[in-house]
């Protein structure tokens, strides 16, 4: 069953990999712009400045100084460099923060963003959001498939169930991605399994016996004695008419016998 569970995940694009695609941006953006600027040459300045006008999400303050940055003096840009770029980075922070006050989840990033939010020190609110938020965010993703479980069985949900499963022991953004979406999709599977009719199972047909060979036939009757006989002589042609021997070679001899008669009486009345 457990492979059902990783199949399903896959099947339905529900973890296992992936992560959303604006989630990302905003992580590699906050990453490049917090590890700041280490160059020495003009080169190297407008790289950085480049690289944070091409990393920074649409809208925000901080892409707009960068964009005034490159389209002012050298000078405008390596003080934006600097340490410049700070107050509107530290502005998308914290609107980063009150958003998430309307999205938060229970307990752990509700509570948690709150305490961040009261804070007035940007490096607070910029660490809750690299550390303390994927942390805060798990713990609630955790306790949230556990009250799945806790709610059906693997009989009455067998593929929630075993997705839930799978979805604990993947990785934590993995486990975001199933409780936002995932867990949904799965419900619908058992859903529509339950809605399936249940076909009654058909009793087996014994099969039908073979048909029994054919007896062997009686054998032909034998043919009389005479019959046999006669079946026996085969009749001999006459080799100068082409006529079989038989009935006529007995009325030749009657012929034959009649015309020696007459000729005998012909010979007596000539004598008399």
């Amino acid at each position: 069953m457990r492979s059902f569970g990783v199949a399903l995940l896959v099947a339905v694009g529900l973890g296992l990999g992936a992560v959303p695609a604006a989630a990302d941006a905003v992580a590699d953006h906050r990453a490049f712009v917090l590890a700041g600027f280490s160059g020495t040459t003009d080169e190297e300045y407008r790289t950085w400045a480049e690289q944070v006008l091409a990393t920074a999400p649409a809208g925000t303050v901080t892409r707009r100084a960068a964009t005034a940055a490159l389209e002012g003096t050298d000078e405008e840009l390596k003080v934006f460099v600097d340490g410049g770029y700070l107050p509107a980075f530290h502005i998308d922070e914290r609107l980063r923060l009150v958003r998430l006050i309307n999205t938060a989840t229970q307990p752990h990033v509700d509570r948690e963003v709150q305490a961040a939010v009261d804070s007035d020190d940007p490096a607070v609110w910029s660490e809750f959001l690299t550390n303390g938020l994927p942390r805060a965010q798990y713990a609630d993703d955790e306790l949230a498939a556990a009250r799945i479980l806790a709610a059906i069985t693997p009989e009455s949900s067998p593929a929630l169930w075993e997705a839930t499963q799978v979805a604990l022991e993947a990785s934590p953004a993995e486990l975001r991605e199933f409780i936002v979406r995932g867990q949904f999709v799965a419900r619908e599977l058992d859903a529509q399994a339950a809605q399936q009719p249940v076909v009654p199972a058909v009793p087996a047909v014994p099969a039908a016996p073979a048909p029994a060979a054919p007896a062997p036939a009686a054998p032909a009757p034998a043919a009389p004695a005479a019959q046999a006989a006669r079946g026996a002589q085969r009749p001999v042609v006459l080799a100068a008419t082409g006529v079989a021997e038989g009935p006529l070679t007995a009325l030749a001899a009657s012929a034959l016998l009649a015309g020696t008669g007459l000729v005998v009486l012909a010979r007596r009345r000539r004598t008399v």
